[in-house]
């Protein structure tokens, strides 16, 4: 074509620059009954246990999280691709350890509120049960109970937690109760 000059005549490369397309993250945040009761085995066996799985599913999938729960419910958050979100949300949906899953939010975000997965069991202790009152109506987890920005809210308050309340972080190390005899829910 006359008249036309392209870079590479003129020894210049116009590589394409490969973009990488970010997918989009989303949120959602939601809370079940729970359906478990420990019969031989230990709460601390109980966090490790969803904790590791949790640590699994998250190197395939992208998806970080929190996880509360006590007697009654679970609280969690989880966080990365919608697509992603939702093959994890159907499975937990047949899941027999919860059950009357509620949806609090579905929302997209610009970044991620938790790296990596947390898991924490909800018993009392004065941190606990101070926690629990700035960020919802009564001393114990009780998320039907909770707008669901205090919700995440406590989910981020455990999430700085140390490991004496039951709670562990993707690559923590092992737990130890700080005061045994006031773990329960």
């Amino acid at each position: 074509m006359k008249g036309f000059n392209s870079g590479a005549s003129r020894g210049i490369s116009f590589a394409r620059k490969r973009r990488t397309r970010r997918m989009p993250l989303s949120q959602i945040v939601f809370f079940s009954r729970n359906q478990i009761r420990l019969a031989g085995g230990s709460m601390r066996e109980m966090v490790k246990d969803i904790l590791t799985a949790c640590n699994r599913y998250d190197r395939v999938s992208g998806l970080t999280g929190a996880l509360v729960f006590n007697d009654h419910f679970f609280l969690q958050a989880m966080e990365g691709e919608r697509a992603a979100i939702s093959e994890q949300l159907w499975k937990l949906a047949a899941d027999n350890r919860h059950s009357g899953m509620v949806l609090m939010s579905s929302r997209p975000i610009e970044q991620r509120d938790f790296e990596g997965w947390m898991v924490g069991f909800a018993g009392h202790s004065d941190a606990l049960d101070a926690i629990y009152m700035d960020y919802g109506a009564t001393p114990k987890l009780d998320p039907s109970a909770m707008p669901v920005q205090s919700a995440i809210k406590l989910l981020r308050a455990f999430a700085h937690l140390d490991g004496g309340h039951f709670v562990q972080k993707s690559g923590a190390g092992p737990i130890v109760p700080k005061d045994p005899a006031r773990r329960g829910a």
